[in-house]
């Protein structure tokens, strides 16, 4: 094959790796600067997405929550770095998905999007090489590149660069290889950002507030009862969800003789307590029993995947379930949280967790964090 007329010596080569399934966050990043031929910057950077983590995710870049909890944002990143990847041309392995999460990640930030030139080596792969498939491991495998930590961005980008130079030394390019690239936002592109909620869902989070609001202060005055008194009585579409029923009944019962007794005022505390935070007052008796105890995790965990934790239950006799049954012994609850849960804090399994200790089952809500310690 005979060579063409362009043969690049400045570019950047760069690789990000995403926290969840929805493509518009980032959690890692890697570039490679490269002026005259020679490799003059390298950079692997770790990103707070300040976005869910995703457990397919975690499984394959092993990025976890807490590694990322004290890193920098992207819009940090960004102001840092821009003018390198502004003023390059841009190289990676399917590159255009890499930029097209780049700039949505600026839209969230509300930063312009720069106008690339891009070379994608996937293409440059399909066009100078005779093999079957194209990803990037593949092209590695065929070209005896090492990939040994595939999905870590730094990695990648230097697969990536390397699939760039041999082309490049061997067949150059010709100016079709370099593409402009202009991120434009669909119209009718789901960001993933918003969440639509229930009716229910919606009540339950406005009581979760107020509740907030009335114990800002550690302490519950009788005027707060009664403007509680009068926004459950507007809201008796929720008559059905705990613990809406459990707070109503007892708000009614102290209102009933107009004065609060200690008793009263005691069981209010626990019960607005509990709502709030479901396991702040939860302390393990003793230490865990894993054997043949079941076990149910809720949530987005820092220290890995479920299927990772999960595993571990399992190394030490426990059983895993998908749900919260009568049956369970023990709930595990992530630390990372999520926006869509029922109680803004945590969710469905937790309200179902604390339905049933009402009932006299017993279960206990553990944070990841104290259950970490008996791992």
């Amino acid at each position: 094959m005979v060579k063409t007329s362009i043969k690049l010596d400045n570019y950047v080569v760069l690789d990000i790796e995403n926290p969840n399934t929805k493509a518009d966050s980032i959690c890692s990043i890697a570039f490679i600067q490269v002026k005259d031929g020679n490799v003059i910057n390298k950079k692997y950077i770790l990103i707070n997405p300040e976005d869910r983590f995703d457990d397919i995710n975690m499984r394959v870049n092993k990025i976890t929550p807490n590694m990322v909890k004290d890193a920098i944002t992207f819009d940090v990143f960004w102001k840092d770095n821009k003018d390198i990847i502004e003023n390059s041309i841009i190289i990676g392995h399917a590159v255009k998905y890499d930029l097209s999460v780049i700039s949505k990640t600026l839209i969230k930030y509300n930063i312009a999007l720069p106008t690339l030139k891009v070379v994608c080596t996937q293409k440059l792969a399909q066009k100078y090489l005779d093999i079957s498939h194209y990803k990037l491991d593949q092209v590695c495998d065929y070209l005896n590149i090492d990939l040994e930590y595939h999905h870590n961005a730094l990695c990648d980008t230097t697969a990536s660069l390397e699939i760039f130079e041999y082309i490049n030394d061997k067949y150059g390019l010709d100016e079709n290889d370099i593409e402009n690239y202009n991120y434009i936002e669909s119209r009718n592109r789901s960001t993933g950002m918003k969440i639509v909620y229930s009716d229910d869902t919606k009540g339950l989070q406005n009581l979760k507030r107020i509740i907030e609001s009335i114990m800002n202060d550690n302490k519950i005055e009788l005027d707060e009862i009664n403007e509680l008194n009068e926004w459950l009585d507007s809201n008796t579409q929720l008559i059905g969800n705990y613990p809406f029923d459990k707070i109503y009944s007892i708000v009614k019962n102290v209102l009933e003789d107009g004065v609060v007794s200690t008793n009263e005022y005691d069981e209010l505390m626990k019960v607005f307590n509990d709502f709030i935070n479901p396991i702040k007052e939860e302390k393990i008796n003793d230490s865990v029993n894993f054997q043949d105890k079941i076990f149910c995790l809720t949530g987005t965990f820092n220290s890995g995947s479920k299927d990772s934790i999960e595993e571990k239950i399992n190394q030490k006799g426990g059983i895993c379930g998908k749900g919260v049954t009568s049956k369970t012994n023990y709930l595990i609850v992530g630390g990372s949280g999520s926006d869509a849960w029922k109680f803004g804090n945590y969710g469905g399994k937790v309200q179902k967790a604390m339905e049933l200790k009402e009932k006299g089952k017993n279960i206990e809500i553990i944070s990841e964090d104290d259950f970490l310690k008996q791992l």
